[in-house]
Formats: C-alpha cells, structure tokens, sequence
C-alpha cells in the first residue's frame, strides 16, 4: 500500500504483518490450504447459493483465544470477530437511493473501513473492478462513503487468463501496481491465492472484498436473473402486487 493509504487507515492492535497464503471458498467459510479444516472466516450465508434473499451478509475472522492456560492440551478455543457487513441491497440495479450496488460497510473500527466495488466491462465483455476506500468509516457513519479524491484506490481487479473459459481468473493489484492476489476456480472450488505479505487489516479487506466479488458474480448471473424474472411472474407474485395495490387504494380513500 502506498504512504497515503497507510496513513489514513487507522491502527489495528496485534496488525501482525501474515505471510502468503492460497484460501479456498468452502460453502461459508474460507480456509486456508495448508489447514482446512480450520476456518479462517466464515459468512453468515452461502454468496454462492440462487436464490439469495440476503441483502447484507455478515463477516467474521475465526481467531485463537490466548488467555487460556500454559501448557493446556488440546486445539486453542476459538472466538469469531465480527469484522463487515457485505452489502447488495434489494433490487439494487433499480433503486437510486443506495450509496452502491455492491459495498463492504465495517463493524468495528479496527478495520481499514467502508468499501465501495465498482464494476466496468472491458474487453471482450470480461468484467473489471476498483474497490474504493472510504478510510475510518465504519456501518454507523452517515454517509457511509467519502466522494472523490477522498475515496483511495484500495484494489484494482483485472481479468486475466484465456478467453472463452467457463470461469474468468483475476489479478489482483494495490493502489501502487503491485500484485497482491490472484484468484480463480479449481476443480469446483473458488479460491484466493495472496501473493504478497499483508497486515491483518488489509488481508481482512482483501478476503472481503473477494466474497463480496464472488457475490456479484453470483447475483449478476444469468441463472440468478432467470430465477428473479420468474419469480416476478409466478402467481403468488401477482398476488402480492394487487394486495399492494388494493391497500394503497383503500389509503387514498
């Protein structure tokens, strides 16, 4: 990260600098490959699953508990910190009254804060994405994102790989270039190779940011728009809308 991201994040205790590490989407939870069994995060739903009638996911960091006593036996106990809501608002491509389609707001102020995903099409009809950061900012500030120059380039997201797979490969770069990440599919599994060492709080934002990418794609699916469309159709659908429309009316009179 560049001085002037560092400089706006806030300090995070034990922002203990990890090494590299390839992690892999296990229904909702992501391990990492040299254990997992052991969960590293772990998502309140499944992003991956159609329906999904979730407009915000909650995200938490599975960490040891260090109080227990020297020399215990056995697996240290563990404890789940709740670090972001991941964010995709009903109907979200139809509404102008949200911040974004797709964000990452924090739940404790020990984070790097809220993140704004921006999606543009590139080439040959692949997908590209910023994460914008909104430094400090946390689920309770008000406006959730900074504008303009305020906003850092946290992630640059680029589609790499052949074309025409069934499944894009990203590369993943700080607001300097430098690679951070790639990511991918491997033998039906959805995973994020970080190639650099980060600190926690950074590799919290990159995980989420991930997850919250994984869900984009899920949601912007053609399955995912067929199952929307024919739900609006079905009958209990049209039930629902005159019933709606029957109460305004008996407002109005």
């Amino acid at each position: 990260m560049d001085s002037d991201t560092e400089s706006l994040k806030k300090p995070v205790e034990k922002n203990i600098l990890l090494d590299p590490a390839v992690l892999f989407l296990s229904a909702q939870s992501v391990v990492a490959e040299a254990d997992p069994s052991t969960p590293l995060y772990v998502l309140s739903t499944d992003i991956r699953s159609i329906p999904n009638k979730n407009s915000s996911v909650k995200l938490e960091r599975v960490e040891n508990v260090d109080d227990g006593p020297d020399g215990s036996q056995g697996a240290p106990p563990k404890r789940h910190q709740h670090i972001f809501y991941l964010v995709h608002p009903e109907h979200a491509q139809y509404r102008t009254d949200i911040p974004a389609r797709y964000y990452i707001t924090s739940a404790v102020p020990e984070t790097v804060g809220n993140i704004r995903l921006e999606a543009s099409e590139a080439r040959l009809q692949r997908t590209s994405f910023r994460a914008l950061l909104s430094a400090g900012k946390t689920a309770s500030d008000r406006p959730l994102f900074n504008e303009g120059a305020q906003q850092l380039v946290l992630f640059e997201i680029q589609p790499s790989g052949k074309v025409g797979l069934s499944s894009t490969s990203y590369k993943w770069s700080d607001s300097k270039g430098d690679q951070v990440a790639t990511e991918g599919k491997e033998n039906s599994r959805y995973y994020l190779k970080v190639t650099s060492s980060l600190p926690q709080d950074v590799r919290d934002a990159l995980v989420a940011t991930w997850l919250l990418r994984l869900w984009h794609d899920t949601a912007e699916s053609k399955e995912a728009k067929r199952e929307f469309f024919e739900s609006m159709t079905s009958p209990e659908a049209y039930r629902e809308s005159v019933d709606g429309y029957m109460k305004r009316q008996c407002i109005l009179m």
